[in-house]
């Protein structure tokens, strides 16, 4: 694969925006005529690297990918640069589908929209909710997958409503869709919420018996407990909200023009089972079958 990972966490990133730049390719022309082939002809400066890029069915650009990279089974960005999860997954298939360079970047969750806004990146590739406050701001891809955000508890407890919550304390991931729910339904029901930048540790927390509750996505409930055999947690019935999962764009002329190509390819993934197969790899099941009309 192509994918270069640049050292990203936010300062780091400032400090080589002019060396990288953002959406389509704007390296320079150094090395290029190493590149150029003769045609039979014999002739030079031909279209062979359109040609190239037209082989694909997708434009020729480098784009540039920011992720928190703070956990599977969305995103984990280890130490020595290796990308994991379903997001990496997505983009490895599409590098190789597309032919796109792809360059990625760390940042925390709140400051992954800055580099949007600063024009430092191109997409949010980070398994995000398709929230209405996000698609005011910025340009979504269609869904690739659908989740539910959900509370749950330890077994053991003897929590079955929000309403039983009164008084305690409610873990919830910094940033999640279930956020502005849960914080909205602890000042009606009268409940502390305690904000986790990891979800695993929020859940580890809630095992422990530090907090009362969490909401999070069913799936990465799901595969916590997969991958923690001592969770013993149980769903409250009623679901916060369903949501689908998408990748945001600036509201640009180039972020529209880069959605198309990214709804293309998704579509592409969608149709043959692809997103399927990295859904179930990661959360033990298809969710691509939850994707809200």
């Amino acid at each position: 694969m192509k994918r270069r990972l640049i050292a990203a966490f936010l300062v780091t990133a400032m400090v080589m925006t002019a060396a990288v730049g953002c959406g389509n390719s704007g390296s320079d022309d150094s090395g290029k005529e190493d590149t150029k082939t003769e045609t039979d002809g014999g002739e030079e400066g031909t279209d062979a690297d359109t040609d190239a890029a037209s082989d694909t069915g997708y434009s020729e650009r480098k784009v540039t990918l920011v992720t928190s990279g703070t956990g599977e089974p969305y995103t984990l960005l280890a130490d020595d640069g290796t990308w994991t999860g379903i997001d990496a997954e997505m983009w490895a298939e599409i590098e190789e589908r597309t032919g796109w360079e792809v360059e990625l970047k760390q940042a925390a969750f709140d400051a992954m929209w800055g580099e949007l806004d600063t024009a430092r990146a191109d997409v949010v590739a980070n398994c995000t909710a398709v929230k209405p406050e996000r698609v005011e701001k910025y340009n979504a891809t269609i869904p690739y997958y659908g989740d539910a955000q959900c509370v749950i508890v330890n077994d053991g407890s003897s929590y079955k409503t929000v309403d039983d919550l009164k008084g305690k304390v409610v873990g919830c991931t910094n940033g999640q869709a279930a956020q502005t729910i849960i914080e909205d339904l602890a000042a009606e029901k009268g409940f502390e919420v305690k904000l986790y930048e990891d979800s695993a540790v929020g859940m580890n927390d809630l095992m422990l018996e530090r907090i009362d509750a969490y909401a999070n996505t069913t799936t990465n409930v799901n595969a916590f407990s997969h991958n923690n055999e001592e969770a013993d947690f149980r769903f409250f019935e009623e679901n916060l909200m369903a949501n689908n999962v998408a990748y945001f764009l600036p509201k640009t002329d180039e972020g529209k023009e880069l959605k198309e190509e990214l709804d293309k390819v998704i579509q592409e993934m969608l149709d043959d089972g692809t997103i399927a197969k990295i859904t179930e790899k990661w959360m033990f099941a298809d969710m691509t079958q939850l994707i809200q009309e």
